[in-house]
């Protein structure tokens, strides 16, 4: 198990509320009754930051000063516990073990936490951004030296971009200081990257693709962010007149895709929506399964309005997919009823939760 309790104050419509999580939890209740809060409650925990919104105070109860969540994690025999606030005036105070923490990093590395909403499914059809955060998910929680080098390229590539929009007079010799050290952590971070999807898409494939015929021929290719067989700095200089006319850096480690294919075109053109969110349903899990693997960290996996435009075969998939990770499981629905083909495959603790009016009640 992962969170062995979980505490709301004051967090969007919720007052205060507390509930001891099992293995798998069911937060039904009607459209509007809070019942996504608990999931958006998880995901501050892990993140710092909401999956709904920009704006901290929509998330602070109407008329209170803070929010405040706490959480404990059961880890190797282990109890954690951890808690974050923030405040009408954007005030952030994390504590982990009893200890404030300054770095939102230190809460993601203790509690791995993913989400599928139903605006996920434009991990498909939108710009690369979702399915960079995707893969960088995966390499920030098995590649140690990541965050260092994510952090320091991107304090690099701000200056690189202040530099475009300023367009100084001495600005090649400006960008030349500051080139040598993009071009190195922008190698080192996709060299990270690749590692890490060539191990999931080996863990992908055997674990997944061997029982599900939809996977069948499936594709997954990483794209750095440039042409790699040019050298970086070479592009970097054959687009500097482009780069100053935008105001900035179109090539680098920042602009990473990933491309799933299938034998006859892109999955996106080729599978049905349904089918596409059992494909994205396949790429989570196993994420969450490698994470585990590969660093002992049980992942959670926080799923939004479950039956959303799911036959009841496709939710049986699901209900498959589900049962070949260990992580613990948040889904919300309106009626506890329409899950009970995905629970049918898990032969795991369940917990029901009945929300109404930001109030919780146990069943």
């Amino acid at each position: 198990m992962s969170i062995t309790s979980l505490s709301l104050n004051d967090f969007r419509n919720v007052e205060a509320v507390s509930l001891s999580p099992q293995d798998i939890n069911i937060i039904y209740g009607e459209n509007g009754s809070g019942k996504t809060s608990f999931l958006e409650a998880i995901y501050f925990l892990s993140h710092g930051r909401s999956f709904r919104t920009n704006k901290y105070r929509n998330v602070i109860r109407h008329g209170a000063q803070k929010f405040t969540l706490h959480a404990k994690k059961h880890s190797n025999n282990l109890t954690i516990p951890m808690g974050i606030s923030k405040n009408v005036q954007g005030e952030t105070q994390v504590r982990i073990q009893g200890k404030a923490s300054r770095r939102i990093s230190d809460l993601a590395q203790v509690l791995p936490v993913q989400v599928i909403t139903p605006e996920s499914y434009s991990f498909f059809f939108g710009g690369p951004k979702e399915r960079r955060a995707f893969i960088d998910l995966g390499v920030f929680h098995v590649e140690h030296e990541f965050l260092n080098a994510w952090q320091n390229f991107n304090r690099i590539l701000k200056q690189r971009n202040a530099l475009l929009k300023q367009r100084p007079r001495d600005i090649k010799l400006q960008l030349a200081v500051w080139d040598k050290e993009f071009v190195r952590l922008a190698q080192h971070i996709t060299a990270l990257r690749e590692s890490y999807i060539e191990r999931f898409k080996a863990h992908f494939f055997d674990r997944l693709c061997a029982e599900l015929e939809l996977m069948q021929g499936l594709k997954i290719e990483f794209h750095c962010g440039w042409k790699q067989s040019d050298s970086l700095a070479d592009v970097l200089s054959e687009n500097l007149e482009r780069d100053l006319a935008r105001g900035y850096t179109s090539r680098g480690p920042h602009k990473a895709d990933i491309t799933i294919k299938t034998d006859v075109g892109a999955a996106e053109h080729v599978f049905s929506r349904g089918q596409l969110k059992l494909l994205l349903y396949a790429l989570k899990v196993a994420q969450n399964s490698l994470i585990e693997k590969e660093t002992g960290k049980q992942s959670l996996l926080l799923i939004d309005d479950l039956p959303s435009e799911l036959s009841e075969d496709t939710k049986r998939k699901v209900g498959e997919l589900l049962s070949h990770c260990q992580a613990q499981i948040f889904i919300t629905t309106i009626e506890s009823e329409s899950v009970s083909a995905v629970l049918e495959a898990l032969d795991r603790t369940e917990a029901l939760f009945h929300v109404k009016h930001g109030k919780l009640i146990t069943r």
